[in-house]
């Protein structure tokens, strides 16, 4: 593209050139009164060029020869060729609509479904926000400047038409055209697609077949397989996250799982999202924006050792070989090596976002430790592998921080203070039993890594007026409040909140700020930080100067800064709170770029340094919320942990729509009676992996992600995909404020109440499940159990080929009544509706009930072991 426009620009300035030598043989242009003198030096040059194109078209003697009129309409010519390569090569840079033609059947029987299909690919592509489509097929342009030539008339009489007709189509339309012809072929799979797309520009096209079973299946493959054609020599190849991938073979499948990981993030399908963006990283395992995604979606979930895994892992993306990376981090901030050389690598690649969320995780310390020093929860293994492979990254990237925390002992007084630092560390994360100081680490390596951050950004990154300054989450002010206010802020509190009394200090922890204790100390703190040169002057003052408007970033983070406040005891939480509203009104108010649905959820819900101003329920704070957030009842009391609320009534969703498809799949199977006995036997095969999907599921409590997952894609695998999205599978993740409206239908006064105890019986029911579903109960095995049952059944069916044809089509009948109805209790089981008997005992849960009724493989009649047997051979007869 550069080449072209040089072209272009050399070939119009020697055009202009030489009208202006053609011009400079009239009289000389003069102006009359006193003009500047560059103007008048431009007005010159300009009518000279105007006097050489009058000599060029008049044909009076004192025009120009022929000679040079050839001349001028060579240049010109040539002007017109490099402008439109040069247009072209911008419109194969950053295209506008990729023309899609309408698709091409190669039979008879597909020619029905070329118009649907043609719409469903355009729409396709349409969805992945990089080109829309044509909606209409449009021209394509000539392939060379002759013929564009041929399509204008240049007759004298109409050459100013005909120029302005050659000027409209030296502009090409498109740059690129997709076609496509629909195949079919009797072997599976049956449907397929021969997709080209051709390039205007670079005078070249590509061409692949792809084959799926169904025809929407290659619709999906053929849309993305044109877009990873497209984007390594696009514009979009310079983008996040497809950077690596500039001219190089884009695979489709790494760009099919992104773009569904991206869509199910923003519809709340968390766990499928998850799945993809994990395919994704298998294709491609290190890109950075991979997984960032990868935390983002961990850290709504409130999965924070997790998160803190995935960025600590994209941190080490930087380029840097161990050794270099240990010597970097080695070095103090006043290192001349650090000045001398550059501070930081790949810094354009997005590691400084990174590193600030990775700072921001570890700010969270409240939560993170009480993650960290959990054994109780189902996660259990997940958190111990995690601990495992974060103990030893930590003590060897923050052992700065703390020194002077331990003492020389008498065992090794020789010994490097950084080893021992590193040894006291990892012993203390390991053990992983005082809670209190695991957070106080947590928060020191925060207000380390902030300092280091801050150090390291390149300096263009915090110029005020900088493009980078409204780039991303990592602002110049943002950075300034969390390192000098809001981490030191978060220090203090995890000092003074659960410290046992007779810790009184700790030797080499850095002193509390003063201003840490008062509110207005504290506000005067933020308005200097965030301010910065602006703050000693006075309001009039700033009124007159032209300040670049302020990002929502900043004023979010104040915000954040003032509701973190609010845990310290001595601080006045009023003031806080009406400070921390005004800059939430801020943030909602400045924003102009569509931010609000994203910061919705997590303003209201999740983010951990609001929640005591949710919990406060400030009626200043419900009216921002009625004004910026419209809602039908948005002023009830939220839980202090909602995450909680949202994942056990996801965890039940999963499991009543299943059941219901389940249920549904053996209503169908009752009509199927006189199936193939291989036929009957994968019926109890999928059926025996679904129950244990559930028990898995039940065993764990739902908090592991991959047992969710592992259900979802068991359903994908054995169920219609109609009967998938008619019972909503998968389901999204629900909004704490759609359970709270839920529940206030039953109970409008105590809707909060309400979702706790639905949240309690959720917890309850699934140790319940667990307990029905046990394959071993006191060292037995239990024949009750849904997978023995469907164990039992199919062992007999495979050896017994004939059971499921010779067997009374009324007992086949009662079996798949019987599987049908334990999949209906399934859904019984959490409805929540049944919770004792008229006598006040506990009532039995229709899911016991109803796999306490399987009916258990008959045994083989006689005359069915005599058919079943194999055949004897008959010896050929000589």
């Amino acid at each position: 593209m550069k080449r072209a426009v040089v072209f272009m620009v050399c070939a119009a300035l020697a055009l202009v050139s030489a009208v202006h030598a053609v011009g400079q043989r009239k009289p000389a242009w003069h102006v009359t009164g006193n003009w500047w003198r560059p103007l008048e030096v431009i007005s010159a040059v300009v009518m000279q060029c105007v006097a050489g194109v009058a000599r060029l078209m008049t044909s009076a003697p004192d025009g120009a020869s022929l000679s040079v009129r050839v001349g001028c309409l060579l240049l010109l010519v040539l002007t017109f060729v490099f402008w439109r390569r040069a247009m072209l090569a911008r419109n194969a840079y950053r295209p506008g609509p990729v023309d899609v033609r309408k698709l091409v059947a190669s039979s008879k029987e597909v020619e029905p479904q070329v118009e649907g299909l043609t719409a469903q690919l355009r729409k396709y592509l349409s969805e992945t926000n990089l080109y829309p489509p044509a909606a209409l097929p449009a021209e394509a342009p000539a392939e060379n400047f002759i013929d564009l030539l041929g399509d204008v008339d240049l007759e004298p009489k109409k050459l100013g038409t005909s120029l302005l007709r050659l000027f409209s189509q030296l502009r090409p339309k498109v740059a690129y055209t997709v076609h496509g012809v629909l195949r079919e072929k009797s072997q599976e799979p049956k449907c397929g697609v021969t997709i080209t797309v051709t390039s205007y520009a670079m005078r070249g096209s590509r061409t692949d077949t792809l084959w799926e079973d169904t025809w929407d299946a290659v619709v999906r493959a053929a849309g993305n397989w044109v877009m990873a054609s497209l984007v390594p020599v696009t514009r979009a190849g310079t983008r996040p996250p497809w950077q690596a991938w500039r001219g190089r073979d884009l695979k489709p499948e790494l760009f099919a799982a992104y773009q569904d990981g991206r869509r199910l993030s923003e519809e709340r399908k968390f766990d499928d999202a998850l799945e993809r963006f994990y395919m994704a990283l298998r294709y491609d395992p290190a890109n950075l924006y991979l997984r960032t995604q990868v935390a983002g979606i961990q850290e709504k979930l409130w999965l924070f050792m997790d998160a803190l895994e995935t960025y600590h892992g994209a941190m080490l993306l930087d380029g840097c070989t161990n050794r270099q990376r240990q010597r970097f981090l080695a070095r103090g901030r006043r290192d001349l090596r650090s000045l001398l050389r550059r501070r930081y690598r790949g810094w354009h690649e997005g590691l400084l976002e990174v590193r600030y969320r990775y700072a921001i995780v570890l700010g969270v310390g409240e939560q993170l430790a009480m993650h960290w020093c959990s054994d109780s929860d189902k996660r259990a293994h997940a958190r111990n592998e995690i601990r495992q492979a974060l103990t030893p990254a930590i003590a060897d990237r923050h052992w700065k921080a703390f020194r002077g925390w331990t003492r020389v002992t008498k065992e090794s007084p020789e010994e490097d203070e950084a080893e021992r630092i590193r040894k006291w560390l990892i012993g203390l994360l390991k053990r992983h039993e005082e809670e209190w100081l695991i957070r106080l680490v947590f928060q020191q390596a925060c207000v380390e890594e902030m300092q280091r951050l801050a150090w390291d950004i390149p300096w263009f990154h915090l110029l005020p007026f900088g493009r980078s300054r409204y780039r991303g989450t990592l602002t110049r002010t943002s950075l300034r409040l969390n390192r000098k206010v809001w981490a030191p802020l978060r220090l203090a509190w995890a000092w003074g909140d659960g410290r046992p009394k007779e810790v009184s200090s700790i030797a080499g922890m850095p002193r509390a700020p003063r201003w840490i204790g008062d509110a207005k100390q504290l506000d005067r703190r933020v308005r200097r930080v965030r301010d910065g040169p602006a703050y000693p002057l006075k309001q009039w003052m700033r009124d007159c100067i032209p300040w670049p408007r302020r990002p929502w970033q900043d004023s979010y983070n104040t915000a954040c800064v003032y509701a973190a406040a609010m845990n310290l005891p001595e601080c006045d939480r009023e003031p806080l709170a009406v400070w921390a509203v005004g800059e939430l009104e801020d943030a909602a108010r400045v924003d102009r770029r569509g931010s609000h649905s994203v910061m919705r959820s997590w303003l209201l819900v999740h983010d951990p340094d609001l929640v005591l101003l949710r919990k406060a329920q400030e009626p200043r704070f419900i009216r921002f919320e009625r004004e910026v957030y419209p809602h039908s009842s948005p002023d009830h009391h939220r839980q202090v942990l909602p995450v909680a609320a949202e994942i056990t009534a996801y965890h039940r969703r999963i499991l009543q729509n299943a059941a219901q498809v389940m249920e549904h799949m053996w209503r169908l199977r009752r009509k199927q009676l006189l199936a193939e006995p291989h036929v009957v036997a994968e019926w109890f095969s999928s059926d025996r992996e679904m129950w244990d999907c559930v028990y898995q599921f039940a065993k764990n409590g739902g908090s592991d992600w991959r047992d969710r997952e592992r259900l979802l894609q068991e359903l994908r695998r054995i169920a219609e995909p109609h009967l998938l999205s008619q019972y909503g599978l998968p389901p999204s993740l629900p909004e704490l404020d759609d359970l709270l409206d839920e529940a206030a239908r039953f109970a409008p006064d105590g809707a909060r109440d309400r979702v706790e105890e639905l949240v309690g019986k959720t917890v309850k029911r699934l140790d319940d499940l667990s307990s029905a579903l046990r394959v071993e109960r006191n060292g037995a095995k239990n024949s009750n159990s849904p997978i023995i049952r469907s164990e039992q059944w199919l062992t007999s069916v495979r050896e017994n080929p004939t059971l499921s044809i010779v067997a009374p089509r009324s007992a086949a009948w009662h079996v798949c009544w019987d599987y049908e109805e334990a999949w209906h209790a399934l859904g019984e089981e959490l409805n929540f509706e049944l919770e004792q008997d008229i006598m006040g005992r506990p009532q039995e849960g229709p899911l016991q009930a109803a796999v306490r009724n399987l009916r258990a493989p008959p045994k083989p009649w006689p005359f069915m072991r005599a058919r079943a047997a194999p055949r004897r051979r008959r010896r050929p007869s000589p």
